[in-house]
């Protein structure tokens, strides 16, 4: 799920904090890298939560029609059978999304009641749910659809949850898609193998993850002057300042990785910043930041300073 692309962005992220901070902290700014990619595994566990929560809202609005008196004997049955869907038995029967719970300290967190009562008001009004609702026994490849609905179609859709999430990390609209994706993948291997149900592992090797990027965030702080100067003497003696501090950036870390990842070929970096830029810098970076990494690279490698092997060779 977690790959190279998804660190190098946090690693970014992370060096633009570090340089904008007043306090230059290397120790610290390692926390908050570390942190900061801990925020895609505290949103997918949030993620799931709020599907929970809109399960278990099922009893609180069948409740609340009871009271106003607007259901028949026959319609307050049909209208708690979502609240018995079988994901949420899982999810709360599954340990490590409870110790996740405490560890992240967010099992109160949920959505403001009022949206929350919009969201299940708009769910509870599509096709899928009213064809749900009318089944006599909700089959478990009809629970696993109505899931699968509620968080496509409803909750990743929603305005009020992207803010919710903006809220804890100003980079949720980066991590969205590893987090819905690892969500909908959780949700499919909750149905698919039930009596073993776990959940997903962000990182598959999470050791060498945590290398990868601690090793190009230090390198590119250790290095910062020199890699400032290679850029200066490449950029015909411009002041830095002249240059959108993302893209001197982003040139740094692509060097730091070059130098470092001996098994990373030269192009592949190049390629990864480069797609990096076209994203998160101004409209021109890309070629101005490959025309500056292609003269830096070719003096490295002619100096050794740049050295490959194994896969690294390789393009």
């Amino acid at each position: 799920m977690l790959n190279r692309r998804h660190l190098r962005l946090k690693v970014l992220q992370s060096l633009y904090a570090y340089h904008q901070s007043e306090v230059k902290d290397l120790q610290k700014g390692e926390q908050e890298l570390l942190r900061n990619i801990e925020k895609m595994s505290e949103a997918y566990i949030l993620s799931l939560k709020l599907v929970d929560d809109l399960i278990h809202y099922t009893q609180h609005w069948a409740d609340e029609r009871d009271a106003k008196m607007l259901a028949t004997i026959q319609n307050r049955k049909e209208s708690r059978k979502f609240g018995e869907n079988v994901f949420g038995k899982h999810l709360n029967a599954c340990e490590p999304y409870t110790q996740a719970l405490k560890k992240y300290k967010i099992k109160g967190q949920t959505l403001d009641p009022e949206f929350l009562r919009k969201l299940f008001m708009t769910f509870s009004e599509t096709e899928a749910y009213q064809s749900y609702i009318a089944l006599e026994e909700p089959s478990s490849e009809a629970d696993l659809g109505l899931i699968q609905v509620l968080y496509k179609h409803i909750l990743l859709k929603s305005e009020v949850v992207d803010g919710f999430f903006e809220e804890k990390s100003m980079y949720w609209e980066a991590d969205k898609a590893l987090v819905s994706a690892a969500v909908q993948k959780t949700i499919k291997e909750a149905f698919k193998n039930s009596e073993h149900f776990r959940l997903i592992e962000l990182s598959r090797d999470w050791g060498s993850d945590w290398a990868f990027a601690q090793g190009i965030f230090r390198k590119a702080i250790l290095q910062n002057e020199a890699y400032e100067k290679l850029i200066q003497e490449k950029t015909r003696g411009w002041d830095l300042e002249r240059i959108a501090m993302m893209d001197v950036l982003i040139i740094q870390l692509a060097i730091a990785e070059m130098i470092q990842e001996v098994a990373i070929p030269v192009k592949v970096t190049m390629n990864e910043y480069l797609e990096i830029a076209k994203t998160y810098s101004t409209p021109k970076s890309s070629q101005f930041i490959n025309g500056i990494l292609d003269s830096i690279t070719k003096e490295l490698v002619a100096s050794g300073e740049i050295a490959k092997a194994g896969r690294g060779l390789i393009g």
